[in-house]
């Protein structure tokens, strides 16, 4: 799936809307077909471990009152009515592939910033109200027509008129303000006001672009530091001198301390662990039910039918300077002998038959970096039996 390039130009796209302001890309996706029916998506909103919620806003009530967010598993959606809500499921990219190749339009974006694709169905007159989102987003228009408002970035207050849902409080002036037919697709980045209702019952799906606050940043380097057992100098006083009151801190103490952390983002570790937290899933990967022994690989890529995919939000993120493959969370040095087999799994979009790939496994080396890939669920092996 790719974007219609008499339309969206990712060069230009790049130099005058990422990041800086909103656009509408009418037939983005030219002649869009939708990669999941409504009674699919509420289906899976009934599942357990689905992310699912339903926002509601009673027709009768005005802008800041009667909101409602419930979250699933669902069983059933009679007692919603027919109007004025909206179901959102939140990584469907996960759940079926076929959602998931949608995400193969943005390969001029950074793969590591990709976070998933939340699918929304709503009725006529459903919408989760005016807000703004931390990230940016690509909204595509599915079945039905959705009338959006955006503005530009710019600083606004939140409230929340109940649990689980931020809106802005103050009007925003539309920089866009249009009707989305099927296959447009808004560009809305971070921290810009915007505000979507349907006007009959219509699809949207939301590719969202994770983008970590430095406190996020910190968070995760810390967690990933301590389970790699690096960063791991301690503080040490600076030379110290007659202090006026043990329990004042001095400004010595406390730029010693900035110091010791200036160190660490500065240290020949960091690169390694910013890659480590890069390259983390979303969600925990399946592991097959029987480890995949080195010995038994080519076999397997040779069975009848034997497929061989990326698993749904697995990320295989390629460092040059380090010469090395990042995995949810862990670093695979390439030599000369695995280099060609470890891109050759970047490239994989979609599922190829792993004949495909028995080229590429050739050594003991090979063997055992497909072996371990499999057992740690970034790629999986779908065989006929299964």
């Amino acid at each position: 799936m790719k974007f219609n390039t008499d339309v969206l130009k990712s060069r230009q796209f790049l130099q005058e809307q990422w990041q800086q302001q909103p656009c509408l890309i009418r037939q983005g996706f030219a002649q869009f077909d939708d990669l999941i029916e409504p009674e699919v998506l509420a289906g899976l909103a009934m599942e357990e471990g689905v992310d699912a919620r339903i926002v509601q806003h009673s027709a009768s009530s005005n802008q800041t009152e009667g909101w409602s967010v419930q979250h699933g598993p669902f069983a059933d959606y009679e007692q919603f009515g027919e109007a004025d809500w909206t179901l959102l499921v939140q990584s469907v990219n996960e759940w079926l592939p076929q959602v998931g190749e949608l995400l193969t339009a943005f390969d001029f974006l950074p793969e590591w910033r990709i976070d998933d694709v939340m699918v929304s169905f709503s009725c006529e007159g459903g919408g989760v109200g005016p807000h703004l989102d931390q990230y940016d987003v690509f909204i595509i228009q599915g079945a039905g027509r959705r009338r959006w408002k955006v503005g530009s970035r710019q600083q606004m207050t939140n409230y929340q008129p109940c649990d689980d849902l931020t809106l802005v409080k103050e009007p925003f002036e539309a920089v866009i303000d249009e009707v989305l037919e099927p296959g447009d697709v808004l560009y809305i980045p971070a921290g810009c006001p915007h505000d979507g209702i349907a006007l009959e019952p219509s699809l949207n799906y939301s590719v969202g672009f994770r983008a970590p606050s430095q406190a996020e940043w910190l968070m995760q380097v810390a967690d990933q530091a301590l389970q790699t057992e690096q960063l791991t100098t301690r503080y040490q006083d600076p030379d110290l001198n007659q202090q006026p009151a043990s329990y004042q801190v001095t400004d010595t103490e406390l730029t010693q301390c900035k110091r010791l952390l200036a160190e660490a983002l500065d240290s020949s570790a960091i690169d390694d662990i910013l890659l480590r937290v890069m390259s983390q899933s979303k969600r925990s990967l399946v592991e097959p039910e029987l480890p995949y022994a080195p010995e038994q690989v080519n076999d397997l890529l040779l069975q009848p039918n034997a497929l061989v995919g990326r698993t749904p939000g697995a990320r295989w993120l390629y460092s040059k300077p380090h010469n090395a493959f990042y995995a949810n969370g862990e670093c695979y040095p390439i030599s000369e002998q695995t280099q060609s087999l470890a891109h050759a799994l970047a490239a994989i979009q979609q599922e190829i038959p792993g004949e495909e790939l028995q080229a590429y496994v050739n050594s003991d080396k090979t063997r055992e970096l497909m072996a371990e890939l499999l057992n740690q669920g970034t790629f999986q092996l779908f065989l006929e039996s299964d």
